[in-house]
């Protein structure tokens, strides 16, 4: 087990290293936005938070092999910490935000105005409310009183049992995430070859395991240096512009209205966008900037023409009619690639009834039987818990699969097209919610579902993705899977840990409402949304949503329609995951970058075949690491010279 363990890179300086990581992202996501105003490092699925500790990493060990080759860190251990990093990225703003953000709302703002002791607290399972006893949720929002002693037993007694539940069910969503990517990764990697964009940065920027070169072959590459200075250059400059406010900026993107009615355009220099999605297969980076133009088409006609859906849902930020559309191509996407896995699937099963059974899983992270054992207890907890919640069975079944339904797409659409950031078109509430009606839902059961938004609400950097690119590298590496398992479950314990223990802090020091955050905002937060949207249908139940569901259907017909054109004809030009997130208010903000991606890729491929494609790499590899580079140094700035009124660089 010790040999594994060395070869998976688990070893005492890749923990203390991953370790440190971890910290970085889990305790310096949450001061960045809310303390420090500066750029966000943890949106996306290959953040500021991981990418510039990590190529900072790969140029220290060049220093540490130069001075002393033994020192230097293997490959290995440089992913292991890496990978530690990427799997808690969705830990301190998107999970643990969200976990102390709604369930403390009803405690603290309830009030006759708002009706919420008739409407929502009755119908509230309070073992998941967190007690306004000795003014603990008071205090949490405000700060504590100048002079004051924390209150250790008050503390303890209002946090640790809604704590508890809340961890037991993340992690139990958490461990059904992994198990899922286990089930799926030899059908992803093997069957369909999908592409993995954003594991290609990594692996380029390391040593060939068993080299005595001390450094990468491609910083050796004047290519990739190029790549680096365009977005280095611009930090840089720009950097000198947060000291002297007369100094020209040089912009990141601008925003082009064309004409009234229709949204506008972003054209953003997302220079990871532009790296990762060259990588990605030119069909896919086609599909999602035509479809993104396509949907700018049919809102602006809606929005001329007052056609389309104006009820709008709980976190869902684009247009209605949209939005549901193409939450109906995002379901039969999830669903036709289950169908296409059914032969795989059928393996995993009869390998997990008979252990004899030969089909190979050494090379994944759990045993196809552990995988499948844990998926199905977790789903059980789940089940069970949101039932205990308050919600009748059918409707916590919808809403849970719903859950991993998004939780999968998201996944596969990052492997499969690079996408650098995502979320869900629908919420699984709004979908539970509309198919059901609220009128055959209890309000118990609407009041579970807007408390549920406290796990799955505005969707964003999830473990998912980083679990199935640590599965891909553990394969690509031949890495110990006990190794990269035990290393994943540490950095998840240590992020929840340090997440909760730094904003609880940090609330009780200076007042979670005075955060530089919408969370905890006193008019229009995370909590308000939720609840108010809840009492909203309490008071007046409606029937299915019959609008909605028909655009819904209207984009799964679409989306069926383009994956049977896709495998019926090999010319078919368009890929139909483009559908799936074209409404999706990321893919706006990243719609040019993609594009311009496309285009360079198109053009290189046409011109000068593979071998200007291979050529071109190191170009698009610094882009990513040069804006790692930047973003980086600049966040170093603000945290030094302007501390609470940073100077934020797009979503990181």
């Amino acid at each position: 087990m010790s040999d594994a363990l060395e070869r998976s890179g688990l070893t005492l300086r890749s923990l203390i290293l991953g370790i440190a990581m971890v910290l970085v992202v889990c305790l310096g996501a949450p001061y960045a936005i809310w303390v420090a105003g500066t750029s966000e490092i943890t949106w996306s699925f290959f953040p500021i938070g991981v990418g510039f500790p990590f190529v900072s990493l790969v140029l220290l060990n060049i220093l540490l092999k130069t001075l002393r080759p033994a020192w230097g860190l293997r490959p290995a251990e440089l992913m292991t910490a890496m990978v530690m990093g990427l799997v808690t990225t969705g830990i301190p703003i998107f999970m643990v935000g969200f976990l102390l953000s709604i369930p403390t709302t009803p405690e603290y703002f309830t009030s006759a105005e708002n009706q919420w002791d008739q409407f929502l607290i009755p119908h509230l399972p309070q073992w998941l409310i967190p007690s306004n006893k000795g003014l603990a949720m008071t205090w949490f929002f405000e700060g504590l009183p100048f002079g004051e002693p924390v209150p250790w037993s008050t503390l303890l007694d209002a946090w640790t049992m809604p704590l508890f539940w809340w961890i037991s069910f993340v992690w139990s969503l958490y461990f059904a995430c992994f198990a899922m990517v286990v089930i799926l990764r030899r059908q992803w990697v093997e069957r369909e070859r999908l592409a993995y964009p954003l594991m290609e940065v990594p692996q380029a920027l390391m040593v060939p395991e068993g080299s005595r070169d001390r450094v990468p072959p491609i910083l050796r590459n004047k290519v990739f240096w190029i790549g680096a200075g365009v977005p280095l250059f611009i930090a840089l400059w720009n950097s000198i512009g947060f000291f002297f406010h007369f100094f020209p900026q040089i912009p990141w993107g601008y925003v082009v209205q064309v004409a009234r009615g229709f949204p506008p355009i972003s054209i953003n220099l997302y220079f990871p966008v532009i790296g990762f999605m060259f990588f990605a297969n030119l069909n896919v980076s086609f599909s999602i900037w035509f479809f993104y133009v396509f949907t700018l088409v049919e809102e602006g006609i809606f929005n001329r023409f007052g056609l389309g859906i104006t009820d709008a849902d709980t976190f869902i930020w684009g247009l209605p009619s949209t939005s549901w559309q193409c939450w109906g191509a995002f379901l039969v996407m999830v669903l036709w690639g289950l169908w296409m896995a059914r032969d795989h699937l059928r393996e995993v099963w009869r390998k997990a009834r008979n252990a004899a059974y030969p089909i190979d899983d050494s090379r994944e992270l759990l045993s196809y039987r552990a995988a499948v054992v844990g998926l199905a207890l977790a789903v059980a907890y789940m089940l069970a818990w949101l039932c205990k919640a308050g919600m009748p069975f059918l409707v916590a079944l919808m809403f849970l699969a719903f859950v991993l339904i998004a939780y999968l797409g998201i996944t596969r659409l990052v492997v499969q097209a690079g996408v650098y950031y995502l979320t869900t078109p629908v919420v699984a509430q709004s979908m539970t919610t509309v198919t059901l009606g609220t009128s055959a839902i209890p309000a118990s059961g609407l009041a579970a579902l807007g408390l549920c938004y406290s796990f799955f609400g505005d969707v964003q950097s999830i473990f998912m993705p980083a679990a199935a690119n640590a599965s891909k590298l553990q394969d690509s590496l031949r890495l110990s899977r006990h190794g990269l398992s035990l290393a994943i479950a540490l950095a998840v314990l240590v992020g929840f840990a340090a997440s909760m223990s730094y904003i609880i802090y940090m609330a009780y020091e200076q007042g979670a409402s005075n955060f530089n955050s919408w969370f905890f905002r006193v008019s229009g937060g995370a909590g308000l949304r939720s609840f108010e949207e809840a009492v909203a249908k309490i008071k007046t139940p409606t029937d299915p949503h019959l609008p909605k569901l028909t655009f819904l259907g209207a984009g799964a017909l679409g989306m069926a329609f383009l994956t049977f054109m896709q495998y019926r004809f090999p010319w078919w030009p368009l890929h139909p995951v483009g559908l799936a997130i074209s409404a999706v208010w990321m893919v706006r903000n990243q719609a040019a970058a993609i594009f311009i991606a496309w285009a360079a890729k198109s053009i290189i491929m046409r011109f000068g075949g593979i071998d200007l494609y291979r050529k071109a790499i190191p170009f698009f590899v610094g882009l990513i690491a040069g804006h790692f580079l930047g973003v980086g140094i600049s966040f170093i700035i603000d945290m030094i010279f302007f501390p609470g009124n940073g100077h934020p660089i797009m979503h990181g």
